[in-house]
């Protein structure tokens, strides 16, 4: 028999007493292997997780640019109007436009594939 630590009232509980499915949660929202399900495929729930992944990541990197931002400015490295300066530089946003271009092309591929 499998015993499970129950946090809520510090019971040790059997694995038969659980059930994988939480009681006050509708069935529909899980599939047959017990795991949250939202759409009828199968694909798109795991889709929906790649994306739900990518963004966590995306809010990583942008707290971390912004801790280098801070950290440059408060080390007198740079001047606020001196980043403000490289964003609008004209060959530093065709460069970045390719950049983006390419990245879009290559991180969205599967999605124009039949």
């Amino acid at each position: 028999m499998v015993r499970i630590w129950c946090m809520e009232d510090t019971d040790i509980m059997s694995a038969e007493t659980l059930s994988a499915i939480p009681e006050p949660t509708a069935r529909g929202y899980y599939g047959p292997d017990g795991q949250p399900q939202f759409f009828h495929d199968a694909a798109m729930d795991r889709f929906a997780a790649v994306l739900v992944k990518l963004t966590q990541e995306l809010w990583v990197v942008s707290e971390r640019l912004d801790g280098l931002q801070r950290a440059v400015l408060a080390k007198g490295l740079l001047s606020a109007s001196d980043l403000e300066a490289i964003s609008q530089d004209a060959a530093v946003s065709v460069e970045r436009d390719a950049a983006l271009d390419a990245y879009v092309r290559r991180t969205l591929a599967a999605l124009r594939e039949p």
